[in-house]
C-alpha cells in the first residue's frame, strides 16, 4: 500500500511538472511587439486644458495572419484623459500617411470586439479606435498625419523593419 502511494505520488509530480505548450508566451510576444510599434501622443485643448491620448499603432510590421501586408495599416485609439465638465471627445480628420494622395487613404471606426484590436496591448472598452488604412508604400519611414479639433496638425513616424 505504502509503495502504490509513493508510485502515484511519483506519477501526479512527473506528470505535472512536464512542460505544457504555452499559448499565453506566444501572445505576449504579439502584444509586445504591437507595443514597441506604438506611439503615444497628447492633445489638450487650449480653452479647458483638457488632455486627450492618442495612440497610434503601425500594425504592418506584426507577424499576424490579420495583417495581409496588402495596405499600410495604423489603428488610432483616442480617449479623455481629463477634463471635469462634458467635453465633447477630439475629432480626428483629414489623415496623410507619408505623401500619398488623400483619396486613396480609407479610415473606419473599429467595434471593441475588432479582431484587430486583439493585437495591441492598450485596447480598451472607454477608447475610440480607428483603422487608417494607405495604399502599400516602399518607404522605409511612415508617418502618419492628421488634423484634430484642439491643437491643429499632430504627426507621428515609425520606421519599417525589413
Amino acid at each position: 500500500m505504502r509503495y502504490a502511494f509513493l508510485w502515484v505520488l511519483g506519477v501526479l509530480i512527473l506528470g505535472c511538472s512536464s512542460k505544457q505548450p504555452d499559448a499565453s508566451v506566444e501572445n505576449d510576444k504579439l502584444l509586445n511587439f504591437g507595443m514597441a510599434n506604438s506611439k503615444k501622443l497628447e492633445i489638450i485643448n487650449p480653452d479647458s486644458k483638457a488632455k486627450t491620448y492618442v495612440l497610434v499603432t503601425y500594425l504592418n510590421p506584426i507577424k499576424h495572419e490579420l495583417i495581409t501586408g496588402e495596405y499600410e495599416q495604423f489603428i488610432v485609439g483616442t480617449y479623455m484623459a481629463t477634463g471635469e465638465e462634458a467635453i465633447p471627445k477630439v475629432a480626428l480628420a483629414n489623415f496623410e500617411v507619408n505623401t500619398l494622395p488623400k483619396e486613396e487613404i480609407k479610415v473606419s471606426k473599429l467595434p471593441f470586439n475588432s479582431p484587430l484590436l486583439k493585437l495591441i496591448s492598450s485596447s480598451n472598452p472607454w477608447t475610440d479606435y480607428i483603422l487608417v488604412e494607405a495604399p502599400k508604400t516602399d518607404d522605409i519611414n511612415m508617418t502618419i498625419r492628421f488634423e484634430n479639433d484642439h491643437s491643429g496638425r499632430v504627426s507621428a513616424k515609425f520606421q519599417k523593419d525589413y
